[in-house]
């Protein structure tokens, strides 16, 4: 058992102390390294993605851009163009305060993620938008305002297929079941999380015809945090794969290529009728073409000229023979 000191004993040993006579042990110094990272931190605004994450973001939302470029110039019937203009990270208080008003706010919600995420389409691109679907030319207003019911219903299709586009762009990742919550003009009414929350910030360029015009996607990191580790091991694994592998991939995809099938078409030749003329056509007609038998003829693989040929006879097949290569130029 352990000696107990009495009263008596403890103020003598700290008089002794306290005199000088008893050496209290020095305390134990702890120096710094001889090397160390310092690097600058701002607890009001923590940088929580790694680069390795970044990188990953900005291929899935790249994929998104193409799926944009795709899916909406059928609908428009317009050239449609979506490029990637940046990824940042800010505070949702600094997202709002650079948002302009009045613009189209749309609320999704990010199942089977967590919480919500808004997308914002900007005026100069909502109104001509509406105007092409309305059967006008695409024309942006002089002046921004608010958008009525029926604008309010068709931009809401209109998010409908960006969304579509962004499942099929995350679809290797995560399968999003994304939904339209709520739409606003006003960014101040939209609060999705707290000001002071980190959000990834994802701004596009949309080409519509001649019209010009941003969207920005706003997604609370919160949200994303479940997926992040996915999304650097993703990156990880496309940035080593070995040489041999990629080699022996596109060795595979090349051997399915090549069995692909597709329409040569040996064109005789073209003509124009009325559509009186066309309408009276009978069994036995003759149409005379455009073209002259010495003269050679266009051979197209999938509807492209590739080749000039002169027809004949193989047997008692008909055939023709490839006497030129269509030169790109041409």
């Amino acid at each position: 058992m352990a000696d107990i000191l009495s009263q008596d004993e403890v103020d003598l040993l700290l008089n002794a102390v306290s005199k000088g006579e008893v050496e209290s042990p020095a305390p134990e110094h702890r120096g710094l390294p001889d090397r160390q990272d310092i690097m600058h931190y701002d607890f009001r605004r923590p940088e929580r993605v790694s680069k390795e994450q970044l990188k990953g973001l900005q291929s899935l939302f790249e994929a998104f851009a193409r799926e944009l470029s795709i899916m909406l110039p059928p609908f428009l019937r317009q050239i449609v163009r979506a490029d990637l203009v940046s990824i940042d990270q800010l505070t949702y208080d600094e997202f709002i305060l650079s948002v302009a008003r009045p613009t189209a706010l749309s609320i999704i919600n990010m199942a089977p993620l967590e919480g919500n995420a808004v997308i914002e389409l900007s005026p100069s691109i909502v109104f001509p938008i509406v105007d092409r679907i309305l059967g006008g030319k695409g024309v942006a207003l002089p002046k921004p305002r608010e958008l009525t019911e029926i604008e309010n219903r068709i931009i809401h299709r209109v998010m409908l297929m960006i969304l579509d586009s962004l499942r099929r762009s995350w679809e290797q990742l995560i399968e999003f079941k994304l939904t339209v919550v709520h739409q606003e003009s006003d960014p101040l009414i939209v609060q999705i999380v707290a000001g002071s929350e980190m959000v990834i910030l994802v701004a596009y360029e949309i080409h519509i015809g001649e019209s010009v015009g941003a969207m920005n996607m706003c997604i609370p990191l919160m949200v994303l945090n479940p997926v992040l580790d996915q999304i650097s091991q993703q990156t990880r694994f496309m940035r080593k794969m070995p040489q041999e592998v990629m080699d022996k991939t596109r060795f595979q995809i090349e051997r399915v290529v090549r069995k692909a099938s597709l329409h040569v078409d040996a064109i005789l030749g073209r003509a124009s009728l009325p559509l009186s003329e066309l309408a009276k056509l009978q069994v036995g007609d003759i149409i005379q073409l455009d073209s002259d038998t010495r003269t050679p003829l266009n051979v197209e693989i999938g509807g492209i000229p590739k080749y000039r040929a002169v027809c004949g006879r193989r047997g008692e097949t008909s055939a023709i023979q490839l006497v030129d290569i269509v030169s790109e130029d041409a």
